[in-house]
């Protein structure tokens, strides 16, 4: 018989699954490689009001950890690469295999960089030929045509484009980044054994990435599975039926959904003893968690929308809001920044859901989050600006001071 779980388990077994039911006792260097290992992806993102998002992905699970070790996973050790995965994102190296297909067919797929490359062959031959003299590049090593007046392709200079063209298509790979900015390399030097012999088939490559993403979700459906690793969505209900039907996957009932779920044989263990998630974290709007929004309402009840690209008139909470994570529920969310200069580490505003009553175990566990956050910013002041409700700002101010 199909078992039946209640939505809080099922809650429990996708927070435990991402690491972020409790912080590990040990964090070094292999933990956090070990933790990207779990994920799988962390996604990339630039905007830094608080951290850019794959630092701040991993303090949520790991507390306060140094970035330099995510940096050094790049570049010396090679352990990571980057690629299209849940967009632009960060990947165990194992993964390359099964990201090449993908590669070789880009070019193919994407009929306006075809056209660009077709149209601008000697800046991408031009390009690779001095990655190829000169060694590891960025883009500032590329100097604009002096009749380059604008235009173009989104009004990036030509050897840009290029470069972003030839790392989609494989031929590049970053090896590391200078100040967030890509450092190129040619793919023949990143990967010297590697031969495209050994590419595993598209269909064969999007199987185990799907098996991946589900071991790395911990319980997904078939609407939720395709998004981990941004897969086409045709035969994934068909696949999830093999899985179960082969014992690779747990078929199982949540209370309330019409859709049946899916647990990674693996994580057989979540489902007979599902952990009890004990931490408070904040979370990344490009946390794993929760980056698909409709499977964040599905498991929370959360609506939740950036809204950095809302006019400021429009906003209803705040420019770069993050979510709340306390222990296994979703719970609010805060419009912080990290003033680092300054020593000051802002939360413009702090707003909980409406179902959630404020208690002093959660004023603690709130006051306890923004130190740990403050710590690892090394902003030693905490300063809170308002809350709804608003009684809660004095509580954990309080607090935290």
């Amino acid at each position: 018989m199909t078992p039946t779980i209640s939505l809080d388990q099922a809650r429990a077994i996708a927070i435990a699954a991402q690491g972020l039911d409790r912080r590990p006792s040990v964090v070094d260097q292999a933990t956090l490689y070990e933790t990207i290992k779990r994920m799988q992806i962390v996604q990339i993102d630039t905007i830094n009001v608080v951290a850019r998002a794959p630092y701040f992905v991993l303090w949520s699970r790991l507390g306060n950890y140094d970035p330099d070790w995510f940096d050094q996973l790049q570049f010396p050790a090679g352990q990571l690469f980057e690629y299209w995965a849940h967009a632009a994102s960060f990947l165990p190296i194992e993964l390359f295999p099964l990201l090449r297909p993908a590669m070789l067919r880009y070019i193919h797929e994407w009929h306006r960089s075809r056209r660009w490359l077709e149209e601008h062959k000697e800046v991408a031959d031009f390009v690779l030929a001095t990655i190829r003299e000169r060694g590891p590049l960025r883009s500032a090593h590329f100097e604009a045509p002096d009749d380059h007046a604008g235009g173009g392709w989104w009004n990036w200079k030509p050897a840009k484009s290029a470069l972003d063209i030839l790392w989609g298509m494989g031929e590049l790979m970053i090896i590391r980044r200078e100040k967030f900015q890509r450092v190129y390399e040619l793919t023949e030097r990143v990967m010297p054994n590697w031969n495209d012999r050994d590419t595993p088939s598209f269909e064969d490559a999007s199987e185990q990435l799907s098996e991946r993403g589900l071991r790395s979700m911990g319980i997904a459906t078939e609407r939720h599975l395709p998004d981990y690793f941004r897969q086409r969505r045709p035969g994934i209900k068909e696949l999830l039926q093999t899985w179960a039907a082969e014992g690779k996957a747990i078929e199982v009932k949540v209370e309330g959904w019409s859709a049946p779920a899916y647990i990674h044989h693996e994580q057989r263990h979540l489902l007979e003893q599902t952990p009890t998630p004990s931490l408070t974290t904040m979370l990344s709007p490009f946390d794993n968690l929760i980056w698909d929004r409709q499977r964040t309402m599905d498991f929370w009840q959360f609506d939740y929308k950036l809204e950095c690209y809302t006019p400021a008139p429009k906003r209803r909470y705040g420019y770069f809001t993050l979510p709340i994570l306390w222990k296994d529920r979703v719970i609010g969310r805060i419009d912080a920044k990290a003033e680092r200069s300054a020593g000051i580490f802002r939360v413009h505003a702090l707003h909980l859901e409406p179902n959630i009553i404020p208690s002093e175990a959660l004023y603690d566990d709130l006051a306890v989050m923004l130190r740990d956050c403050a710590n690892w910013h090394r902003t030693p002041t905490i300063s809170i600006t308002m809350s709804d409700p608003p009684q809660v700002a004095a509580e954990v101010q309080a607090r935290v001071a």
